[in-house]
């Protein structure tokens, strides 16, 4: 029955703050979230960043163990078989880039002549002044480096293994994880966190599996062009491609010059391998990168590129190195968070390129994707 004068419920729900006033709370609000995010996230940065590296590595596995488990393997032996043979994997790469690095610093004072030789004609040459090579500190910066390289290598292990214990968790939960879900939170909200967790699922499990086939082809390539040609180390530059090709745009460019320096200071006077190295690595670098790549991703992860670079801005402030690689897929994430979130689509719109235009699914499309 309805009260004439208006009850108890009726009169509260007409007291309603002002639109612009709720809307700006709520910026401040976020505004205010998001900087008490980025500093835990910098604080704890040790804590997540292998957490954060073992969820990406989940993505890629979690198919395999899945294929393995199908062909009547019980599951913990797919698992731990996969992960032996990622282990394998991994020490014998850390082990040759190890070896490679030793020899590299037995090698450093040769390249240390050489590199100065090369600065003393730039300096002839173009009337630079005579400080500069004090100025720059170019070799001891690159020395201390590779020192400090060698002396982290215990912690780089130490921290793979907390990876592979957090991977090993993942895989072991997976398939609980969804019921969970379905368990702690009921009716449209499980509809609508099923669908955003299935498209941030396969969306950054495209991702990071073309990521990791096409820097793997681009290592090789430049691992065999660098063999053929003479350069030295051609192992530890087919790894440093492989690693580079994660970071967007900046990668690749910065891999191509480092090279070429490298090439340069090792083959000066003669320039035919100079050239065909710098070639070789431009070249990989660009058919790969701007043909293979996009076929294989194509526009699925439709991230501005302008968002990209601040994506890499905002992740290499927070977490320094391990930032840059893991800045897109992270981003990726945000974006469709945003774009599942009423009152954050505007946020999703604006991180993406503006050229895409996704395709609307009826809601008897949608409801098959959450059972």
């Amino acid at each position: 029955m309805s009260d004439p004068t208006g009850s108890p419920l009726q009169r509260v729900r007409q007291l309603r703050l002002p639109t612009g006033f709720t809307r700006a709370t709520t910026v401040y609000l976020f505004v205010i979230a998001l900087v008490a995010v980025g500093a835990v996230l910098r604080l704890t940065g040790s804590i997540f960043i292998p957490f954060v590296i073992a969820v990406l590595l989940s993505f890629v596995f979690a198919p395999v163990v899945s294929f393995l488990v199908n062909r009547k393997v019980p599951r913990f032996i797919a698992i731990t078989f996969v992960l032996l043979i990622f282990l394998a994997f991994g020490f014998l790469i850390a082990l040759i880039i190890y070896s490679s690095f030793q020899s590299l610093l037995r090698e450093f004072p040769t390249y240390q002549a050489r590199f100065s030789r090369l600065l003393q004609d730039l300096i002839t040459r173009f009337n630079l002044p005579a400080d500069i090579t004090s100025q720059l500190q170019v070799t001891r910066t690159i020395g201390n480096t590779l020192l400090s390289f060698s002396g982290n290598f215990m912690s780089f292990a130490s921290g793979f293994m907390v990876v592979m214990i957090f991977l090993l968790f993942l895989l072991m939960e997976k398939p609980y994880t969804r019921r969970k879900l379905t368990m702690a939170v009921r009716d449209e909200t499980t509809r609508r966190l099923s669908r955003v967790l299935l498209h941030i699922t396969s969306q950054i499990g495209r991702y990071v599996a073309v990521k990791l086939f096409v820097s793997s082809l681009t290592a090789v390539v430049i691992y065999i062009a660098f063999s053929i040609i003479g350069v030295d180390f051609p192992f530890v530059w087919g790894v440093l491609t492989f690693l580079f090709n994660f970071i967007p745009s900046i990668g690749s460019v910065a891999i191509t010059f480092i090279s070429g320096v490298f090439a340069l200071v090792q083959f000066l006077p003669d320039w035919n391998p100079i050239i065909a190295a710098f070639a070789s690595m431009a070249s990989a670098q660009f058919v790969i990168g701007n043909v293979i790549d996009p076929k294989m991703l194509g526009d699925r992860l439709n991230l501005s590129p302008v968002i990209i670079l601040l994506s890499l801005l905002l992740w290499g402030w927070l977490w320094g190195t391990a930032g840059l690689f893991l800045a897109v897929p992270l981003t990726v994430a945000i974006k469709i968070v945003f774009e599942n979130i009423p009152g954050l689509e505007a946020f999703g719109i604006l991180m993406g390129t503006g050229n895409f235009k996704p395709k609307r699914k009826q809601p008897s499309e949608e409801a098959p994707q959450s059972e």
